[in-house]
């Protein structure tokens, strides 16, 4: 359902940190810049501050040691999208994934194939594990050397990773005054995890989805749990259907309670076109950013689990 009146720009994006996004963000958008602009200003901004534990070169590492970035960027007015995955010493992924959409006839790459693409273009940046990540890494090496056998199963650690909920992902989503709407998100992913693990981040209808025709999503949590419902794209589904962005939110999170009670770890927010925001999630409780081009600061919002 698209709406043709006037807008009104704004942002949102999720978690605490995303306070410094908003206001990042918006003053692109009060400058009358794109919202893919905005959103890419917003992420970048979290990603630059290494005391973040879940999001850059600042992240948690995989087991093996290495900090593994994933990222992504949508341009609602054309459907085009730029993705990266499992790279390496790239300072702002979110910024490779939108070169990945504007330089190359492709929408992700990942590994070795995004770090050479990086090194190419001039966006490769090299720094050792932030000393904080680094003890938490090593102390995490020890407890998994004298864990008792039984403790290695897959199932052991599946449940481990889950608990330590260590998957605060940087999301975005923004609408600018000729109602263009855009999403990005950006995570070093879940700490210690599995090398070349990837979560719904980078992937385009999990992580992020945006369209000028009904508005934007962007998801935060446990990725696995993301990606097996394509949690951004249902959202703006409901939003194609007439709902605005807190309807949409809501009667995605309430379908995915009702199909699975144990997805006890995603959260999406949500602008529709009108530039209104929405925010839903099964966490108990969830915080996230919202600014709209009236206001002089970005607010922090507080919801709980949807009954």
């Amino acid at each position: 359902m698209y709406f043709m009146g006037q807008v009104t720009p704004a942002i949102i994006a999720t978690w605490s940190f995303g306070l410094k996004a908003a206001e990042a963000g918006m003053r692109v958008l009060k400058a009358k810049g794109s919202a893919l602009d905005a959103v890419e200003e917003a992420v970048k901004a979290v990603e630059n501050d290494l005391s973040i534990r879940s999001v850059g070169l600042g992240g948690y590492p995989n087991m093996l040691g290495d900090v593994e970035l994933d990222a992504s960027i949508m341009d609602g007015s054309t459907l085009r999208a730029g993705a990266v995955a499992a790279v390496k010493n790239v300072k702002n992924p979110i910024s490779l994934a939108r070169k990945v959409m504007e330089l190359t006839p492709h929408v992700m790459l990942v590994g070795e194939g995004a770090c050479m693409f990086a090194r190419l273009i001039g966006l490769e940046h090299r720094m050792p594990l932030q000393p904080e990540a680094e003890k938490a890494w090593r102390e995490y090496i020890v407890r998994v050397m004298h864990s008792r056998p039984e403790k290695g199963t897959l199932e052991f650690w599946a449940k481990y990773i889950h608990e330590l909920r260590s998957h605060d992902t940087i999301g975005v989503v923004a609408i600018d005054g000729n109602g263009n709407v855009a999403a990005g998100c950006s995570t070093s992913g879940l700490a210690f995890k599995m090398p070349g693990r990837v979560g719904d981040s980078p992937i385009i209808g999990s992580g992020i989805y945006a369209d000028n025709l009904a508005g934007g999503a962007s998801a935060t949590g446990l990725g696995e749990d993301i990606m097996r419902f394509c949690v951004t794209r249902m959202v703006v589904e409901y939003m194609y259907r007439g709902m605005s962005a807190q309807e949409a939110a809501d009667a995605a999170i309430d379908f995915i309670l009702k199909r699975d009670g144990n997805a006890k770890h995603i959260a999406v927010v949500a602008l529709d076109a009108r530039g209104r925001p929405g925010a839903s999630t099964t966490y108990d409780t969830f915080e996230y950013a919202f600014m709209g081009a009236d206001m002089d600061k970005p607010v922090l919002r507080s919801i709980n689990r949807l009954k």
